[in-house]
């Protein structure tokens, strides 16, 4: 649980949701409060309305007394004086008992305006259904702002609009303002349609955009850095540096202490590999030259001699014992030097397993031990063959030292679009499950008098207990890996899963 919450792609999907969820609850919150100032500031406005409705209502209301012909010159008197540079005011009438009359026309306005400019108003507010709403009973009035660009190209925000009914008709006093004089407020428009919203929302964008940038750009590089491990590991360091799949500047220092960790480990295998190959030299020299000494002794100390006889055995067995553990010491330094820097090629494992298996055909039927073998054709391992060789050989020799005459021992390759699996089983005593992992630690085996039968190698290991130690270290060096377990009828299976060449 605790490797989920370090990774880098919960906290990012933390953050992503953070910074979905957090602006919703914000806009809700701003939003209601910026609804409950445009109520307030458009119930103002609307008073205004209402105050001139009131104070053209007599006039209205004389017509019904006659002079109706000098009615649009004196409503235009009184709104001239109530109209200022910021409002606009217009009478609308819908007369009565008029035949084929049936809606709304222009009677007055101030400021004067062109009749173009009466004639778009008029289709806006069509367009909107305010006509509409109102037309029916004459009756009630807009209880919200509506904005309308104006045939000038000016935005107004129609206001109020507050219906009178006369004997002569359905009157509407329409009041609208500039939005200048509301210095550009966001009166008539939804909330994310504010300016103070936009800007917002511009500068939220470009900090989610920052952040995530910031966020892809460390991970492109980790999964660049991941990719070029991936490929040193199994096919040798390339010309390629970790510098140079770099982008960040604050992990340049990191990606160079990553070039000089490669060059290092593989300066480390060379120097192993050549420590190896000396030692081994410069202890089987020696060793040459006991042996070599011990054969005049041999014959100059006479049959009778036991004791004399006893001590060159002694001294013959100690001698094969040191070179057996200066072959182990050797093939134990090359697995080391392969696990830091393997060799690496393209492997037919098919053909590698077959050609090797001819090595046991001999033993196998000696001891009447019954080899069976199914080869997938065609897996190609990337990996080196001596390495992968070592593997096939130590697999065979544990199989065959532990199974009894006249037992099975059976040898399976098969590979899938990533992987190749090759299975050996036999048919010993199988393995108690407790030392199922056990058995490919150093220097841990479970022989008892087993015979000696290894091929790969003419001096004589004495079971040092490091075959399959080595057969997993190989095969982690190149990328794989190895478990055993017990068979169901008796006996140990090995399985060992390499990468498939691409």
């Amino acid at each position: 649980m605790g490797v989920i919450f370090r990774s880098i792609i919960t906290k990012l999907a933390v953050l992503a949701l953070i910074f979905a969820v957090v602006p919703v609850i914000l806009y809700f919150q701003f939003r209601e409060a910026h609804e409950g100032l445009q109520k307030l500031l458009l119930q103002s406005v609307q008073q205004q309305g209402r105050l001139i409705g009131r104070a053209v209502e007599p006039l209205l209301m004389s017509t019904d007394g006659g002079a109706a012909e000098s009615l649009p010159a004196r409503l235009s008197d009184v709104l001239n004086r109530l109209a200022t540079e910021d409002v606009t005011i217009r009478i609308l009438l819908r007369p009565i008992n008029v035949a084929g009359v049936k809606g709304f026309y222009y009677v007055a306005a101030a400021p004067a305006v062109s009749a173009t400019f009466l004639a778009n108003e008029r289709s806006e507010f069509i367009r909107q259904g305010i006509l509409e709403k109102l037309a029916p009973a004459c009756d009630g009035g807009i209880e919200r702002a509506l904005r309308y660009r104006n045939a000038d190209g000016s935005d107004e925000i129609v206001t109020s609009m507050i219906p009178l009914t006369t004997e002569a008709g359905c009157w509407i006093l329409v009041t609208s303002h500039s939005t200048a004089a509301f210095r550009e407020s966001a009166i008539g428009k939804p909330y994310w349609a504010t300016p103070e919203m936009r800007t917002a929302a511009v500068i939220y964008g470009v900090m989610v955009l920052a952040t995530f940038s910031l966020f892809g750009g460390v991970w492109g590089s980790l999964r660049k850095f991941r990719g070029l491990a991936q490929r040193i590991r199994l096919s040798g360091a390339s010309a390629r540096s970790f510098q140079a799949q770099n982008r960040i500047p604050e992990l340049t220092s990191v990606a160079q202490e990553f070039d000089s960790m490669v060059e290092a480990l593989q300066n480390s295998a060379r120097s192993i590999r050549r420590a190896a190959e000396d030692n081994a030299h410069a202890f089987k020299t020696p060793i040459a030259v006991m042996r070599q000494c011990l054969e005049p002794l041999e014959r100059a100390v006479p049959e009778e001699d036991r004791r004399g006889r006893r001590a060159l055995e002694v001294v013959g067995a100690a001698t094969d014992r040191l070179d057996g553990l200066v072959s182990v010491a050797r093939r134990m330094d090359e697995a080391e030097a392969e696990l830091i820097d393997p060799p690496r090629g393209r492997i037919d494992m098919s053909r590698m397993v077959q050609r090797l298996l001819a090595g046991y055909i001999e033993i196998s039927d000696r001891r009447k031990i019954s080899l069976d073998v199914s080869l997938t054709p065609d897996a190609t391992i990337l990996g080196g063959e001596d390495l992968l060789e070592t593997v096939v050989e130590n697999l065979m020799e544990n199989a065959l030292s532990f199974t009894p005459d006249g037992g099975s021992v059976s040898v399976t390759l098969t590979r899938n679009k990533r992987t190749a699996s090759l299975i050996v089983e036999d048919t010993g005593p199988g393995v108690a499950e407790t030392d199922l992992e056990r058995i490919f630690d150093r220097y841990y085996s479970q022989r008892v008098n087993a015979p000696k039968l290894v091929v790969s190698e003419p001096v004589d290991e004495g079971h040092m207990g490091i075959g399959l130690w080595v057969v997993r270290r190989n095969v982690q060096a190149i990328g794989g890996s190895v478990t055993a377990e017990n068979r169901n009828g008796g006996g140990l299976r090995v399985i060992v899963s390499l990468p498939v060449a691409r």
